[in-house]
């Protein structure tokens, strides 16, 4: 008996030590976090964590859980007013548009809080 309390308090003092990185709120597809990549990740950090490497460039994560963001005014963002840097004057298809937004949408998080 004595063997088994220590055994599951070994077990719950191992699993507090771990760390566990909370699941993106849909799966995003790998076309889309490619397009990201791609077209964005010279200088944003398109990933669930880590820092841009430009450091003016904020990384997605910390837009994706902006307070007020949603599906229309990113897309609109990424339509409208995507001239601003001039490093960002560049132009994006609809449906490029539509995949960034989704994969950008995966990066949303409960529990985020900015890297710095």
């Amino acid at each position: 008996m004595k063997s088994s309390i220590a055994s599951v308090i070994l077990l719950a003092a191992l699993a507090a030590c771990q760390t566990v990185e909370p699941e993106p709120v849909a799966a995003a597809d790998p076309e889309d976090r490619a397009l990201a990549q791609a077209a964005c990740g010279s200088c944003h950090s398109v990933e669930p964590y880590g820092l841009s490497p430009n450091p003016d460039a904020p990384e997605w994560p910390a837009i994706a859980n902006r307070r007020g963001l949603t599906r229309e005014t990113l897309t609109t963002w990424l339509v409208s007013a995507h001239n601003y840097p001039s490093e960002m004057d560049f132009y994006l298809e609809d449906d490029e548009v539509e995949q960034l937004v989704d994969y950008m949408l995966t990066l949303r998080r409960e529990d985020y809080h900015p890297p710095y």
